[in-house]
């Protein structure tokens, strides 16, 4: 199991089996992997390899984010069209270089998106 620091809150990062409870979803839906805020803990499927791990881990590393610097209250408040769209860029701007940082710490190489690969990390999950 892998730990990474956001705003100051220990997330655990681990690799399940297939199939496993904690890839359910709070919609009941089977997932690749899944971000539990209760447990501060992202759940990713051991079935998943590189290259779809590099988006998947990410994905989840976006999720964790928003939840560890309390971002969706502020979104559910407004729900205009031109709010989430500087919600989005706000998030974007602010948090994507972070989520690409702790990825690749994660996975203990850059990461690779459509191509694009950056940020080299320092130990592997």
């Amino acid at each position: 199991m892998k730990t990474v620091l956001i705003n100051g809150l220990t997330w655990f990062v681990c690799r399940v089996l297939p199939g496993a409870a904690s890839l359910i979803d709070r919609t009941g839906t089977p997932r690749l992997a899944v971000t539990d805020p209760a447990t501060r803990t992202i759940y990713v499927s051991g079935s998943v390899t590189p290259p779809m791990l590099d988006r998947v881990l990410l994905h989840e590393v976006a999720h964790a984010i928003t939840m560890s610097y309390g971002l969706l209250p502020s979104l559910r408040q407004d729900t205009s069209i031109i709010a989430v769209e500087e919600w989005a860029v706000k998030l974007l701007e602010k948090y994507s270089l972070q989520a690409i940082i702790l990825t690749g710490q994660i996975l203990h190489r850059p990461v690779c998106i459509d191509n694009y690969c950056a940020v080299v990390a320092q130990e592997s999950l």
